[in-house]
Protein backbone atom coordinates (compact mmCIF):
# COMPACT_ATOMS: atom_id res chain seq x y z
CA UNK A 1 0.00 0.00 0.00
CA UNK A 2 1.27 3.35 -1.24
CA UNK A 3 0.03 6.91 0.41
CA UNK A 4 0.56 9.89 -1.26
CA UNK A 5 0.67 13.73 -0.26
CA UNK A 6 0.21 16.03 -2.86
CA UNK A 7 1.53 19.73 -3.14
CA UNK A 8 1.45 21.93 -6.04
CA UNK A 9 0.23 19.40 -8.24
CA UNK A 10 3.60 17.00 -7.29
CA UNK A 11 3.18 13.68 -5.86
CA UNK A 12 5.69 12.84 -3.13
CA UNK A 13 5.91 9.72 -1.79
CA UNK A 14 6.14 9.50 1.87
CA UNK A 15 6.31 5.70 3.41
CA UNK A 16 5.80 4.74 6.60
CA UNK A 17 6.84 1.66 8.44
CA UNK A 18 7.38 -0.72 11.52
CA UNK A 19 9.46 -3.11 12.82
CA UNK A 20 7.77 -7.29 13.10
CA UNK A 21 10.79 -8.79 15.31
CA UNK A 22 8.70 -11.12 17.46
CA UNK A 23 8.42 -14.25 15.05
CA UNK A 24 11.68 -16.36 16.06
CA UNK A 25 10.84 -18.63 19.08
CA UNK A 26 7.68 -16.62 19.97
CA UNK A 27 9.93 -14.35 21.90
CA UNK A 28 12.03 -10.97 20.91
CA UNK A 29 15.71 -9.96 21.21
CA UNK A 30 14.26 -6.83 22.57
CA UNK A 31 11.84 -6.70 25.49
CA UNK A 32 9.18 -5.45 25.16
CA UNK A 33 8.54 -6.75 21.70
CA UNK A 34 8.79 -4.67 18.98
CA UNK A 35 6.76 -6.40 16.98
CA UNK A 36 3.11 -5.62 14.88
CA UNK A 37 1.96 -9.56 15.40
CA UNK A 38 1.88 -8.52 19.18
CA UNK A 39 0.22 -5.49 18.92
CA UNK A 40 -3.15 -6.35 17.11
CA UNK A 41 -3.15 -8.13 13.55
CA UNK A 42 -1.47 -6.77 10.08
CA UNK A 43 -5.03 -6.48 9.19
CA UNK A 44 -5.77 -3.79 12.15
CA UNK A 45 -2.49 -1.64 11.10
CA UNK A 46 -4.14 -1.60 7.43
CA UNK A 47 -3.74 2.08 6.87
CA UNK A 48 -1.36 3.26 9.33
CA UNK A 49 1.59 1.55 7.80
CA UNK A 50 3.16 1.07 4.10
CA UNK A 51 5.70 -1.26 4.82
CA UNK A 52 7.25 -4.05 7.39
CA UNK A 53 10.72 -4.53 8.08
CA UNK A 54 10.64 -8.26 8.91
CA UNK A 55 13.59 -9.08 10.70
CA UNK A 56 14.33 -12.53 10.42
CA UNK A 57 16.04 -13.61 13.84
CA UNK A 58 16.39 -17.27 12.68
CA UNK A 59 19.90 -17.82 10.46
CA UNK A 60 19.80 -19.95 7.87
CA UNK A 61 15.54 -20.53 8.95
CA UNK A 62 16.30 -23.28 10.17
CA UNK A 63 13.20 -23.51 12.87
CA UNK A 64 10.79 -20.27 11.68
CA UNK A 65 10.42 -20.82 8.41
CA UNK A 66 6.72 -21.31 8.15
CA UNK A 67 6.60 -18.36 10.77
CA UNK A 68 8.19 -15.97 8.40
CA UNK A 69 6.71 -16.89 5.16
CA UNK A 70 3.57 -16.12 6.49
CA UNK A 71 4.04 -12.79 7.51
CA UNK A 72 5.08 -12.68 4.25
CA UNK A 73 1.75 -13.58 2.67
CA UNK A 74 -0.15 -12.02 5.10
CA UNK A 75 1.42 -8.68 3.93
CA UNK A 76 1.69 -9.30 0.31
CA UNK A 77 -2.60 -9.71 0.71
CA UNK A 78 -2.94 -6.59 3.15
CA UNK A 79 -1.01 -4.50 0.06
CA UNK A 80 1.83 -4.13 2.48
CA UNK A 81 5.34 -3.88 1.25
CA UNK A 82 7.87 -5.97 3.02
CA UNK A 83 11.69 -5.56 3.66
CA UNK A 84 13.56 -7.98 5.43
CA UNK A 85 16.47 -7.56 7.66
CA UNK A 86 19.61 -10.52 7.55
CA UNK A 87 19.67 -12.13 10.95
CA UNK A 88 21.14 -10.27 14.11
CA UNK A 89 20.36 -12.90 16.47
CA UNK A 90 20.82 -16.73 16.82
CA UNK A 91 18.58 -18.07 19.52
CA UNK A 92 19.41 -20.74 22.04
CA UNK A 93 16.52 -21.88 23.80
CA UNK A 94 16.23 -23.26 27.63
CA UNK A 95 13.31 -25.48 29.56
CA UNK A 96 11.30 -23.56 31.47
CA UNK A 97 10.13 -24.56 35.34
CA UNK A 98 7.43 -26.51 35.22
CA UNK A 99 3.87 -25.48 36.12
CA UNK A 100 3.13 -25.90 40.16
CA UNK A 101 0.82 -28.78 40.83
CA UNK A 102 -2.41 -27.50 42.19
CA UNK A 103 -3.14 -28.12 45.97
CA UNK A 104 -5.98 -30.80 46.29
CA UNK A 105 -7.79 -28.49 48.64
CA UNK A 106 -7.95 -25.64 45.81
CA UNK A 107 -11.13 -25.69 43.64
CA UNK A 108 -10.48 -25.69 39.45
CA UNK A 109 -10.55 -21.80 38.72
CA UNK A 110 -12.64 -21.63 35.28
CA UNK A 111 -10.75 -20.03 32.26
CA UNK A 112 -11.20 -16.46 31.62
CA UNK A 113 -9.78 -16.68 28.24
CA UNK A 114 -7.04 -18.80 26.24
CA UNK A 115 -3.48 -17.74 27.46
CA UNK A 116 -0.78 -18.88 25.19
CA UNK A 117 1.95 -19.73 27.28
CA UNK A 118 5.71 -20.19 26.41
CA UNK A 119 7.05 -23.56 26.17
CA UNK A 120 10.59 -22.66 26.87
CA UNK A 121 13.14 -19.68 27.31
CA UNK A 122 14.79 -17.91 24.31
CA UNK A 123 17.81 -16.39 24.43
CA UNK A 124 19.19 -14.51 21.71
CA UNK A 125 22.61 -14.50 20.45
CA UNK A 126 24.06 -11.29 18.87
CA UNK A 127 24.59 -12.71 15.32
CA UNK A 128 26.91 -10.74 12.63
CA UNK A 129 28.75 -11.80 9.35
CA UNK A 130 31.93 -10.18 10.99
CA UNK A 131 33.02 -10.20 14.22
CA UNK A 132 36.09 -7.73 15.54
CA UNK A 133 39.15 -10.01 16.60
CA UNK A 134 38.30 -8.95 20.33
CA UNK A 135 34.55 -10.94 20.15
CA UNK A 136 36.15 -13.85 17.92
CA UNK A 137 35.10 -17.20 20.12
CA UNK A 138 33.51 -15.32 22.05
CA UNK A 139 30.63 -17.23 23.76
CA UNK A 140 28.10 -14.46 23.76
CA UNK A 141 28.07 -13.88 19.83
CA UNK A 142 27.61 -15.81 17.29
CA UNK A 143 29.20 -15.75 13.65
CA UNK A 144 26.79 -15.53 11.52
CA UNK A 145 27.93 -17.07 7.68
CA UNK A 146 26.98 -16.41 4.47
CA UNK A 147 25.08 -20.29 3.71
CA UNK A 148 22.63 -19.26 6.82
CA UNK A 149 21.77 -15.98 4.80
CA UNK A 150 20.97 -17.34 1.70
CA UNK A 151 18.07 -19.12 2.41
CA UNK A 152 16.34 -15.55 3.84
CA UNK A 153 17.21 -14.05 0.46
CA UNK A 154 15.54 -16.71 -1.15
CA UNK A 155 12.64 -16.79 0.83
CA UNK A 156 12.73 -12.78 0.08
CA UNK A 157 12.84 -13.46 -3.56
CA UNK A 158 10.07 -15.34 -3.44
CA UNK A 159 7.97 -12.87 -2.16
CA UNK A 160 9.72 -10.09 -4.09
CA UNK A 161 11.32 -8.31 -2.30
CA UNK A 162 13.41 -5.49 -3.20
CA UNK A 163 15.23 -4.38 0.11
CA UNK A 164 17.51 -6.49 2.47
CA UNK A 165 18.89 -4.77 5.64
CA UNK A 166 22.69 -5.81 6.47
CA UNK A 167 23.38 -4.85 10.18
CA UNK A 168 26.88 -4.42 10.25
CA UNK A 169 27.21 -5.01 14.11
CA UNK A 170 26.07 -3.72 17.10
CA UNK A 171 26.67 0.10 18.82
CA UNK A 172 29.76 0.74 19.97
CA UNK A 173 31.32 -2.41 18.25
CA UNK A 174 33.51 -1.50 15.88
CA UNK A 175 34.56 -3.59 12.75
CA UNK A 176 38.96 -3.70 12.61
CA UNK A 177 40.84 -4.26 9.53
CA UNK A 178 40.53 -8.30 10.03
CA UNK A 179 36.35 -7.90 10.66
CA UNK A 180 36.45 -5.80 7.87
CA UNK A 181 38.04 -7.87 4.99
CA UNK A 182 36.05 -10.60 6.45
CA UNK A 183 32.68 -8.30 5.83
CA UNK A 184 33.92 -7.54 2.48
CA UNK A 185 34.10 -10.96 1.48
CA UNK A 186 31.22 -11.85 2.82
CA UNK A 187 29.21 -8.89 1.35
CA UNK A 188 30.62 -10.30 -2.24
CA UNK A 189 28.97 -13.49 -2.14
CA UNK A 190 25.58 -11.75 -0.81
CA UNK A 191 25.53 -8.86 -3.09
CA UNK A 192 26.26 -11.15 -6.13
CA UNK A 193 22.84 -13.31 -5.24
CA UNK A 194 21.08 -10.02 -4.24
CA UNK A 195 21.72 -8.91 -7.85
CA UNK A 196 20.18 -12.18 -9.80
CA UNK A 197 17.23 -11.39 -7.53
CA UNK A 198 17.35 -7.76 -8.42
CA UNK A 199 17.76 -6.81 -4.43
CA UNK A 200 19.30 -3.80 -3.42
CA UNK A 201 21.31 -4.04 -0.02
CA UNK A 202 21.18 -1.61 2.70
CA UNK A 203 24.16 -1.37 4.78
CA UNK A 204 22.90 -0.94 8.64
CA UNK A 205 25.46 1.85 10.62
CA UNK A 206 26.50 0.03 13.98
CA UNK A 207 29.97 -0.54 14.69
CA UNK A 208 31.12 0.74 10.89
CA UNK A 209 33.01 4.19 10.30
CA UNK A 210 31.49 6.22 7.23
CA UNK A 211 34.71 5.30 5.77
CA UNK A 212 34.48 1.57 5.62
CA UNK A 213 30.98 2.17 4.65
CA UNK A 214 31.88 4.29 2.06
CA UNK A 215 34.13 1.95 0.86
CA UNK A 216 32.08 -1.05 0.79
CA UNK A 217 29.40 1.43 -1.18
CA UNK A 218 31.11 1.84 -4.02
CA UNK A 219 32.68 -1.71 -4.41
CA UNK A 220 29.44 -3.34 -3.76
CA UNK A 221 26.54 -0.60 -4.40
CA UNK A 222 25.24 -1.27 -1.68
CA UNK A 223 23.27 1.92 0.43
CA UNK A 224 23.02 3.17 4.12
CA UNK A 225 19.62 1.99 6.21
CA UNK A 226 20.32 4.42 9.01
CA UNK A 227 19.51 4.31 12.50
CA UNK A 228 19.45 7.20 14.13
CA UNK A 229 19.81 5.77 18.03
CA UNK A 230 22.47 3.76 17.12
CA UNK A 231 24.84 6.55 15.66
CA UNK A 232 23.25 9.38 18.61
CA UNK A 233 25.00 6.69 20.78
CA UNK A 234 27.79 6.29 19.20
CA UNK A 235 28.34 10.21 19.20
CA UNK A 236 27.69 11.13 15.73
CA UNK A 237 26.07 14.36 14.25
CA UNK A 238 22.86 12.82 12.96
CA UNK A 239 21.66 15.50 10.81
CA UNK A 240 25.35 16.40 9.43
CA UNK A 241 25.56 12.49 8.40
CA UNK A 242 22.34 12.29 7.37
CA UNK A 243 23.18 15.65 4.73
CA UNK A 244 26.36 14.41 3.34
CA UNK A 245 24.67 10.88 2.54
CA UNK A 246 21.17 11.89 1.48
CA UNK A 247 21.66 10.42 -1.47
CA UNK A 248 22.21 7.27 -0.18
CA UNK A 249 19.77 7.16 2.38
CA UNK A 250 16.39 5.61 1.71
CA UNK A 251 15.38 3.78 4.91
CA UNK A 252 16.01 6.09 8.06
CA UNK A 253 15.62 3.95 11.12
CA UNK A 254 14.24 6.02 13.85
CA UNK A 255 14.56 4.75 17.82
CA UNK A 256 14.82 7.43 20.67
CA UNK A 257 17.25 6.35 22.99
CA UNK A 258 18.71 7.00 27.04
CA UNK A 259 21.97 8.25 26.64
CA UNK A 260 25.27 6.28 27.22
CA UNK A 261 26.41 2.93 25.42
CA UNK A 262 26.90 1.84 29.04
CA UNK A 263 23.19 1.79 29.50
CA UNK A 264 23.17 -0.74 26.41
CA UNK A 265 26.55 -2.95 27.49
CA UNK A 266 24.86 -3.04 31.06
CA UNK A 267 21.88 -4.92 29.75
CA UNK A 268 23.37 -7.37 27.99
CA UNK A 269 26.19 -7.95 30.80
CA UNK A 270 23.11 -8.89 33.23
CA UNK A 271 21.23 -10.93 30.91
CA UNK A 272 24.52 -12.64 30.58
CA UNK A 273 24.57 -12.99 34.23
CA UNK A 274 21.12 -13.63 34.73
CA UNK A 275 21.09 -16.74 32.50
CA UNK A 276 24.12 -18.34 33.36
CA UNK A 277 22.16 -18.18 37.31
CA UNK A 278 19.34 -19.73 35.34
CA UNK A 279 21.51 -22.58 34.39
CA UNK A 280 22.95 -23.72 37.06
CA UNK A 281 19.05 -23.34 39.20
CA UNK A 282 17.97 -25.71 36.23
CA UNK A 283 20.55 -28.29 36.49
CA UNK A 284 20.04 -28.34 40.51
CA UNK A 285 16.42 -28.82 40.28
CA UNK A 286 16.77 -31.68 37.43
CA UNK A 287 19.65 -33.63 39.57
CA UNK A 288 16.79 -32.83 42.69
CA UNK A 289 14.26 -35.18 40.35
CA UNK A 290 17.05 -37.89 39.46
CA UNK A 291 17.95 -38.19 42.84
CA UNK A 292 13.89 -37.89 44.10
CA UNK A 293 14.42 -35.72 46.92
CA UNK A 294 10.56 -34.44 47.08
CA UNK A 295 11.46 -32.27 49.93
CA UNK A 296 14.56 -30.37 47.89
CA UNK A 297 12.88 -30.31 44.41
CA UNK A 298 10.74 -28.08 46.23
CA UNK A 299 13.45 -25.85 47.15
CA UNK A 300 14.83 -25.79 43.88
CA UNK A 301 12.09 -25.52 42.27
CA UNK A 302 11.46 -22.34 43.38
CA UNK A 303 14.89 -21.00 43.13
CA UNK A 304 14.43 -21.88 39.30
CA UNK A 305 11.48 -19.76 39.01
CA UNK A 306 13.19 -16.66 40.79
CA UNK A 307 16.21 -16.75 38.11
CA UNK A 308 13.62 -16.89 35.57
CA UNK A 309 11.91 -13.86 36.75
CA UNK A 310 15.90 -12.58 37.54
CA UNK A 311 15.99 -13.34 33.66
CA UNK A 312 13.11 -11.89 32.30
CA UNK A 313 13.67 -8.41 34.42
CA UNK A 314 17.69 -8.44 33.03
CA UNK A 315 16.27 -8.56 29.65
CA UNK A 316 13.82 -5.76 29.83
CA UNK A 317 14.97 -2.76 27.56
CA UNK A 318 14.14 0.42 28.81
CA UNK A 319 17.09 2.24 27.09
CA UNK A 320 16.13 2.27 23.34
CA UNK A 321 13.54 1.59 21.01
CA UNK A 322 11.07 4.30 23.04
CA UNK A 323 8.38 5.88 21.75
CA UNK A 324 9.19 9.34 19.92
CA UNK A 325 6.67 11.22 22.11
CA UNK A 326 8.57 9.89 25.02
CA UNK A 327 11.33 11.22 26.95
CA UNK A 328 15.10 10.31 25.60
CA UNK A 329 17.88 11.98 24.99
CA UNK A 330 17.69 12.61 20.98
CA UNK A 331 15.83 15.50 18.81
CA UNK A 332 14.21 14.28 16.22
CA UNK A 333 12.65 17.17 14.55
CA UNK A 334 15.59 18.89 12.79
CA UNK A 335 16.03 15.33 11.34
CA UNK A 336 12.27 14.96 10.33
CA UNK A 337 12.37 18.52 8.81
CA UNK A 338 15.39 17.74 6.78
CA UNK A 339 13.56 14.39 5.79
CA UNK A 340 10.59 16.27 4.69
CA UNK A 341 12.85 18.96 2.26
CA UNK A 342 14.44 15.77 0.82
CA UNK A 343 10.74 14.25 -0.04
CA UNK A 344 9.63 17.72 -1.08
CA UNK A 345 12.57 17.40 -3.62
CA UNK A 346 11.36 14.21 -4.99
CA UNK A 347 13.79 11.84 -2.93
CA UNK A 348 11.77 8.20 -1.77
CA UNK A 349 12.36 7.93 1.90
CA UNK A 350 11.26 4.93 4.22
CA UNK A 351 10.50 5.82 7.51
CA UNK A 352 10.65 2.92 9.78
CA UNK A 353 9.80 3.08 13.60
CA UNK A 354 12.01 0.51 15.46
CA UNK A 355 9.96 0.80 18.71
CA UNK A 356 6.72 -0.47 20.31
CA UNK A 357 3.86 0.13 17.43
CA UNK A 358 2.02 3.05 18.60
CA UNK A 359 -0.38 5.31 16.35
CA UNK A 360 1.09 8.10 18.59
CA UNK A 361 4.30 7.09 16.80
CA UNK A 362 2.84 7.93 13.77
CA UNK A 363 1.35 11.49 14.30
CA UNK A 364 4.57 12.54 15.60
CA UNK A 365 6.27 11.81 12.99
CA UNK A 366 3.49 12.42 10.04
CA UNK A 367 3.21 16.28 11.89
CA UNK A 368 6.41 16.63 10.82
CA UNK A 369 7.09 15.24 7.43
CA UNK A 370 3.51 16.34 5.52
CA UNK A 371 3.33 19.41 3.49
CA UNK A 372 2.30 22.58 5.28
CA UNK A 373 -0.45 22.97 2.77
CA UNK A 374 -1.41 18.63 2.50
CA UNK A 375 -5.09 18.66 2.91
CA UNK A 376 -5.73 14.74 2.12
CA UNK A 377 -5.45 12.30 5.20
CA UNK A 378 -2.91 9.36 6.04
Amino acid sequence: MVEYCTMKNNEIPFFLGYVEQAIGGGQDPLSPPISISRNGTLAKWRGKLNFLDLRVNDPGLKKNAAAFELVLQKAASLSITTIITLPEYSPVYFDLPPEPKPKPEEPARPARRVEVKATRLTHFKPAYLALPSVLQGHSSYYSLSVEECLPVIELAAKYSVKDIIVPVSEPGVFLDPQAEIKLKKALKELSAVASEASINLHLRNGGISLSVYGKLAREFGCKLAYDVGIAHLEGENVLDTYQKLNDEISIIILQQVLPGLDKFSARRDAMERALKEYVVARNEYRKSIEDKDDSYSEKCLKRFNYALKDYQEASRNTYLNLGLYQSGDLNMVPLLKEIRTSIEAGAEKYVLLAMVPNTRNNDFVFQKLAPENFSGAF
